[in-house]
């Protein structure tokens, strides 16, 4: 299948945006980018005020580290970083500080608030990370593929079994696999004609990372969801979805990645369906006749 390699996504870059994109290329940073990384996040406030010399000082880095972290920001310089810092503060709070932790002490009235909040916040900051031209350029692909294949495991399953149903409904015949051996027997079975979808939160699942880059060996188009920008899942795609969720520290483990996963898939489904417009309907009606003559009716 014909694909092009995929542009930069050109953005204005404000502070909820460069937190968001610090947090997405977090774990492919070096030892010392991390340093300068940790104190940004937790010191924003008063980062925004210090010269490149005084942050250099408090992360005990040298300055022209300062200036390759900015750099791999994709910012100008220094100056540069502290204008966008600024940049949205007086209207809203910056990503780094609005997430809610969760804490085992709490009363459920407490935790609920807490997790439909931050369920609230993951949407808002995966909207903001999302590119729509990327979107359409994966819709594309699915809309000309003879068949489309997804590969997730773990809490990945969840979007995996929900891209099935949706896309299903709409005439894409489409498959999906969580067992890894299984995933990767079907990539090595796909040709120019396909696509794999490789849907894993931290971009390094390493079934669906060989599964993506055997599709790929074979000719097929690929695309990845995920949260994170550099990680081996994310050099295995052609096209790349980002989401944007945080871990629940004290349980070990992202509540909100489902969330912002499932937002991701609809989107995706809606937009494939647009494009095939009454293909697309005439799939819905027949679906949907079949599965109504299943359900039990009202009394």
């Amino acid at each position: 299948m014909t694909r092009s390699p995929q542009k930069a996504h050109v953005e204005q870059i404000d502070s909820r945006r460069l937190f968001l994109r610090i947090r997405g290329k977090y774990p492919g940073l070096t030892k010392a980018s991390k340093k300068i990384a940790d104190y940004i996040l937790a010191n924003y406030e008063e980062t925004k005020y210090l010269s490149i010399s005084s942050l250099a000082e408090r992360v005990n880095v040298s300055e022209s580290m300062i200036t390759k972290f900015v750099r791999l920001l994709g910012l100008k310089g220094y100056q540069d970083f502290k204008v966008r810092l600024a940049l949205g503060q007086e209207n809203s709070a910056p990503a780094a500080d609005i997430f809610g932790e969760v804490s085992l002490d709490d009363d459920a009235s407490s935790i609920c608030r807490t997790i439909y909040n931050n369920n609230v916040e993951t949407l808002r900051d995966s909207l903001s990370v999302l590119n729509f031209k990327d979107v359409e350029r994966a819709a594309d692909l699915i809309v000309r593929a003879r068949k489309v294949v997804f590969y997730g495991s773990g809490g990945s399953t969840i979007a995996l079994g929900d891209a099935l149903a949706r896309f299903h409904r709409i005439g894409i015949l489409c498959s999906g696999f969580s067992d890894a051996h299984t995933q990767l027997m079907s990539a090595s079975l796909l040709g120019r004609q396909d696509v794999a979808v490789g849907i894993s939160n931290s971009g390094r699942s390493v079934s669906i990372v060989e599964s993506l880059a055997i599709a790929r060996k074979k000719g097929a188009a690929t695309i990845c969801i995920t949260n994170y920008e550099e990680t081996p899942l994310t050099a295995a795609a052609d096209v790349r979805l980002f989401t944007s969720s945080r871990d629940v520290a004290k349980l070990s483990e992202n509540l909100h990645s489902r969330v912002a996963e499932l937002s991701l898939i609809d989107s995706l489904y809606v937009t494939v369906a647009s494009k095939m417009k009454e293909k697309a309907l005439e799939s819905l009606r027949t679906t949907a006749e079949v599965i109504r003559v299943h359900r039990l009716k009202s009394v």
